[in-house]
């Protein structure tokens, strides 16, 4: 599943990185931060950063560090912010051997730890990696209430790259939901086509709060908010 990454990281920020959307979401995870306790130039772990869409939005206000499964993604993150740390590694069993004051988790990727034991587990090893106190931001792909079928339409286009995309986004097993990527590149060098599929863990509202309180993490807000996706819940540390 992750392999497919090193095709889609090529034009993955032109696709699904708009500053409209990211600023956004960006401004109020900061203003969630400052609200429970974390404070300007602390240390930031940004879980699944992919090629560092969020980065810019922190970076001037945090010490940022980012993590991701994919080394074609983290390659590109790494060529456009050179003076950052970022980090390989799966969000089950990640060891950075040092700790921060905040630790989040955006645009859904918990959803790609699939099973309840692995998301039990990632809040185990976000917790593990937080200060006393720290806390810890995670939004869900979706929860298994809320969760419907669809299909996703959108498009890009510059005057070098041209974009079509639809995804098909399904419930394939009880809790797991196939999302099938089928894309049109348009470039100088012609039309190409890239289809992928992957999986994603859908897990209810109790067990999001359950995996986070049974690691040590109290749970102390769920923000609803349209501004960030999918909302959020917000563990402290204890």
């Amino acid at each position: 599943m992750y392999s497919d990454f090193k095709t889609i990281s090529t034009y993955y920020d032109a696709l699904y990185v708009k500053d409209e959307e990211y600023s956004l979401e960006a401004a109020k995870v900061k203003e969630l931060l400052i609200k429970h306790g974390v404070r300007s130039q602390s240390e930031l772990l940004v879980l699944a950063c992919g090629t560092g869409g969020h980065i810019p939005y922190f970076k001037d206000d945090y010490h940022v560090s980012g993590l991701d499964l994919s080394e074609d993604m983290l390659a590109l993150a790494r060529k456009k912010f050179p003076g950052l740390e970022f980090h390989s590694g799966n969000l089950i069993d990640f060891d950075l051997d040092r700790d921060f004051d905040a630790i989040v988790c955006l645009y859904g990727s918990i959803g790609f730890v699939k099973t309840l034991d692995n998301l039990r587990a990632a809040m185990q090893r976000i917790a593990a990696h937080l200060r006393p106190d720290g806390l810890a931001l995670i939004t869900p792909w979706s929860t298994l209430e809320d969760f419907k079928d669809e299909i996703v339409v959108d498009a890009t286009n510059k005057p070098d790259l041209k974009i079509a995309r639809m995804e098909e986004v399904r419930l394939k097993e009880p809790k797991i939901v196939e999302v099938r990527f089928h894309h049109l590149i348009g470039s100088d060098d012609g039309v190409a086509y890239h289809e992928q599929s992957i999986e994603i863990g859908l897990f209810s509202h109790e067990e999001y709060l359950s995996s986070m309180s049974d690691s040590g993490l109290e749970v102390i807000e769920e923000y609803g908010g349209n501004d960030v996706r999918g909302g959020a819940f917000i563990g402290k540390r204890h």
